[in-house]
């Protein structure tokens, strides 16, 4: 609760931006911004990760193949993982000079696979939403904050069984459970303020889903922070720490969302 005074101003400048570049950015500068804030998060995980043999101009590379296969029609995400993976695999063909160096290999290259799957695919499920129109987007984002919220406000005042102690030591089923039902009421107002053609029971659902959801992507983001022996995973953000702290719970719920309105939004 103390860390309040330093969160309200910082989201209320993310709001601003977050809602000027869903409503307002054509898909093309959307997807580069969004290219931008996923490998800020991407250095975070490098910073966190620390691998012993890596690449940043060829991590960045990889995912900016991954952007131009969510954004441009032509170029299939299959054949953005195949130069991925023939361009990592010969970097460290060529790269690796020494005995030494083979300790930390599978680590190494593991890390650099880890950015394209751990954060840039799912991420960029972000745009795909927009694609689909901007109050979807806005669904997801209203939804996730509200659970958040639930969960911050009843699990500090009321939360005493602690569900993820190594990962997430401060998260609790008290939380959890007040995330899902906040999170599925919020469904009604997040189609109330960001109209989507989905029936009311289908939003409440999905809504208590992705408050799930996004309260088990947290704590797997925790696990990185925890290995490294750090409380966040960057200062970018006053009051919220980095970027990656800012989007851990879109990781899983982003593509979830998409999907869930793919197969059962009817």
């Amino acid at each position: 609760m103390k860390d309040l005074s330093k969160r309200l101003p910082t989201t209320a400048v993310l709001i601003v931006f977050a809602y000027c570049a869903i409503r307002f950015l054509p898909t093309v500068y959307f997807s580069a911004v969004l290219y931008l804030l996923i490998s800020l998060a991407v250095v975070e995980l490098i910073r966190l990760t620390r691998p012993q043999l890596f690449s940043r101009p060829l991590i960045f590379f990889n995912g900016l193949l991954i952007a131009l296969a969510f954004t441009i029609e032509q170029i299939s995400l299959v054949l953005a993982l195949t130069v991925i993976v023939i361009a990592s695999g010969l970097f460290y063909l060529f790269s690796i000079k020494e005995q030494a160096q083979l300790e930390s290999f599978v680590r190494d290259i593991g890390i650099h696979c880890l950015t394209v799957f751990y954060l840039y695919i799912p991420l960029y499920f972000l745009l795909e939403l927009k694609k689909l129109g901007a109050n979807f987007l806005f669904f997801l984002i209203l939804v996730i904050a509200i659970g958040d919220s639930g969960a911050y406000f009843v699990g500090g005042a009321f939360g005493k069984h602690k569900i993820y102690p190594i990962a997430s030591p401060k998260k609790s089923l008290e939380g959890l459970i007040a995330a899902v039902l906040t999170a599925a009421l919020s469904g009604w107002l997040s189609i109330l303020l960001f109209p989507v053609p989905v029936k009311l029971s289908t939003a409440l659902l999905s809504a208590a889903v992705i408050g799930l959801f996004s309260q088990l992507s947290d704590p797997v983001e925790s696990l990185f922070k925890r290995a490294s022996g750090q409380k966040d995973s960057g200062t970018l953000l006053p009051g919220h720490g980095g970027v990656l702290d800012r989007v851990d719970s879109y990781i899983f719920c982003a593509p979830l969302l998409f999907y869930l309105i793919t197969y059962f939004w009817k």
